[in-house]
């Protein structure tokens, strides 16, 4: 209803002029010649009522901009992710783990592992002419969160990463606030072997209250994944993740240790941790790394082999049932 359609005309007086101005002996003005004098009272009600409706519809238009602003304006912070590079002085700590830490955790850790999947008779799953290394996860997962430290450590024993970038896993997941690396523009060159980690969803929550996607898999990633996600060949559950595979030789679809255990460790914590023997968070991505370095030598033909011949490894390779010589 607009402000016309709804505005009243404010109603006649019954007299013709005000009292005390009616002529002498009673008669009519206007037949002494007279004219009535006007009261100016409806033209002030009338602008004041003009004056109110206006004020409203101002109102009005002014609410209805918010709502519309509120509606399709700009996304809300929550859908924004934010990454901030790894410092090179992590990224050393990680890929610099000593030889003598790596032999002495061997397998071995003071809480319980998950120990991967061997697979035989696969195809070679390769990239770039070498072998590949798969990670398939999502920057919310917790358990992505815990694997990755492992296996951006055994990466490191064949290669060097120029670019990580930092992340936590989902406040709203089970184990919140972990403090990881995100593979989603990483960089990483080895002469032994190539990587590829897809990060599915970023750690953010979308307007529609789910983690927002950020990639999809390749055809054959997806089928890779299809076969092997549950690390029990064709007959695998599909989506699991985190997902690793290495060459098809080597599988596993969650973290190596309980993502429990970086629970309230800063980045650099856990990566000082790595040198620490008696650590237990130490020991269980120490352990975890040797058991992924293990499949990457498989792939690699048991190259370098001051890595695949080191005492950690070789007691992988035993703890999986490898017949490596």
């Amino acid at each position: 209803m607009t402000g016309r359609a709804s505005e009243e005309r404010p109603a006649a007086t019954s007299e013709a002029h005000p009292p005390g101005r009616q002529a002498a002996g009673g008669g009519d003005p206007a037949a002494h010649g007279e004219q009535p004098t006007p009261d100016p009272a409806p033209d002030r009600l009338t602008r004041t009522a003009r004056f109110a409706w206006g004020a409203v519809v101002v109102i009005l238009i002014g609410v209805i901009g918010l709502i519309v602003y509120a509606l399709t304006g700009p996304p809300s912070s929550s859908g924004t992710v934010h990454r901030v590079p790894t410092s090179d002085t992590v990224i050393a700590e990680v890929g610099r783990v000593p030889a003598r830490v790596f032999d002495s955790v061997g397998v071995t850790a003071t809480d319980p592992l998950v120990v991967p999947t061997v697979l035989t008779h696969q195809p070679p799953l390769e990239a770039a002419g070498k072998p590949e290394v798969l990670f398939v996860g999502a920057d919310y997962c917790p358990f992505c969160a815990a694997e990755r430290w492992p296996l951006v450590v055994a990466l490191s024993r064949f290669g060097h990463f120029a670019t990580l970038y930092n992340m936590q896993s989902g406040q709203q997941s089970v184990f919140p606030g972990l403090q990881t690396f995100s593979f989603v523009g990483a960089a990483y060159s080895s002469r032994y072997v190539a990587f590829s980690g897809v990060e599915l969803y970023s750690d953010s929550i979308g307007s529609d209250g789910a983690y927002t996607p950020i990639a999809t898999l390749t055809p054959p990633q997806a089928a890779v994944m299809d076969r092997y996600s549950s690390g029990t060949g064709p007959r695998g559950r599909t989506g699991a993740f985190p997902f690793v595979d290495i060459d098809n030789q080597l599988v596993t679809s969650t973290s190596g240790f309980s993502p429990g255990l970086i629970v309230d460790r800063s980045q650099s914590a856990v990566a000082d941790a790595l040198s620490q023997l008696h650590d237990p968070v130490g020991q269980a991505v120490v352990a975890s790394a040797n058991y992924l370095t293990a499949g990457i030598c498989l792939a690699t033909g048991q190259q370098p082999a001051a890595v695949c011949a080191s005492r950690g490894v070789r007691s992988a390779d035993v703890a999986l049932g490898l017949h490596v010589r």
